[in-house]
């Protein structure tokens, strides 16, 4: 029945929840997206940020809808009540298929700034193979594991992240915000695309739905964009603010260079190997969610674990290719940020079509019970 909790061993809390988005989806919104967001939108990619909020409250109503009319199930398993299970299952393999290119591209982002600033003899391979182990041995537990691995983990990134802000407050030159609007409001829309790119990954509520113990919220997702809108707030307008928007835009990693100002009074300085603890937490939770996701969401049962392991070979072949790091932040920018938006977009409207049309089957006298 929908709306009653359920407590089960996997199940988390949606407040759990909450906090695992701010961590896997926080990591692209934190990192992954601010260099292509000042590259295109300057000094007014802050606000880029803040209309993308804009946007997706607007479609927050959609997700809800479609939770209550799934009644908190599994989402494949309902949706092969209606289309089958041949359609079904070819649905949810396009997922994984995209949740497998997601993960490679974030193991790519963070092998390629292991390599750049502290491991530069390091083997690629060897960087990627052992981080990515790593990841599919937390996936292989279960969400609950998964969960409490990340309370720990997020307490001291939240902490490190406003050490970092305040520290450098000394820096911070506000007049490089203005003037607004300088080249108009198009790079300011043309910005929102990648700030949605990572907002639109609440579409993992729905994917988790049925591990929760009580229904998902309006406010509860509310409260969520908020949260990431924040974490990506925060990094960018430090560093037009820091570094300058022109300076910033030339950057690769710009969250990282803030670090690189960082100093505890004239005695201790260097402190950045502290963003060592929070670009890695931040990729563990995210790239070991997004295992978790692909092994719920396999359609067989049985060795699922080990049938990651070939997921897990996918993702380091994504994370291989070779090609050279301006053309891969290229493609990030000009295909695989946008695509992600138009693709988890495309799908929420899809599953929420489907979700009104069972809907309305659902009062007809010749129903199944």
């Amino acid at each position: 029945m929908g709306g009653i909790a359920i407590k089960k061993s996997d199940s988390i809390t949606v407040f759990q929840l909450i906090l695992l988005s701010m961590t896997a989806i926080g990591l692209k919104n934190h990192v992954i997206i601010i260099s292509p967001l000042i590259q295109t939108a300057g000094r007014d990619s802050w606000l880029s940020v803040i209309v993308s909020l804009f946007f997706v409250l607007l479609w927050v109503p959609l997700l809800i809808f479609i939770h209550k009319k799934t009644k908190q199930q599994h989402l494949n398993k309902w949706m092969q009540k209606y289309t089958g299970k041949w359609l079904g299952n070819f649905i949810f393999f396009i997922v994984i298929l995209y949740l497998t290119i997601i993960a490679g591209v974030t193991l790519r982002e963070t092998i390629t700034w292991v390599n750049i600033t502290f491991l530069p003899r390091t083997p690629f391979f060897l960087l990627a193979a052992c981080f990515a182990l790593v990841c599919w041995m937390l996936a292989g537990t279960c969400l609950r594991t998964l969960s409490i691995v990340n309370v720990f983990l997020l307490f001291f990134i939240v902490l490190l992240g406003f050490f970092v802000s305040f520290t450098n407050i000394q820096y911070k030159n506000f007049s490089l915000l203005m003037p607004f609007l300088e080249h108009g409001f198009r790079p300011v829309l043309k910005g929102t695309v990648y700030q949605c790119s990572g907002m639109v990954e609440l579409i993992f509520f729905l994917f988790l739905q049925h591990k929760t113990e009580t229904p998902i919220r309006v406010g509860h997702l509310i409260i969520a964009s908020i949260f990431l809108t924040l974490l990506t707030v925060g990094p960018l307008m430090g560093a037009v603010i820091e570094f300058g928007p022109v300076e910033a835009s030339k950057q690769r990693f710009p969250p990282y260079e803030e670090w690189g100002l960082a100093s505890l009074g004239n005695f201790i300085e260097h402190v950045d190997f502290l963003s060592i603890y929070q670009w890695l937490s931040g990729a563990f939770i995210r790239i070991s969610l997004l295992l978790l996701l692909i092994r719920e969401y396999l359609p067989f049962k049985q060795k699922r674990k080990w049938f990651l392991l070939i997921i897990l070979a996918a993702i380091i072949a994504i994370s291989l290719l070779p090609i050279s790091d301006f053309q891969f932040l290229r493609m990030l920018s000009a295909f695989i940020l946008p695509f992600t938006l138009w693709f988890f977009l495309g799908l929420s409207v899809f599953l929420g079509l489907l979700a009104a049309i069972f809907e309305r089957k659902v009062w007809r006298p010749n129903k199944d019970v």
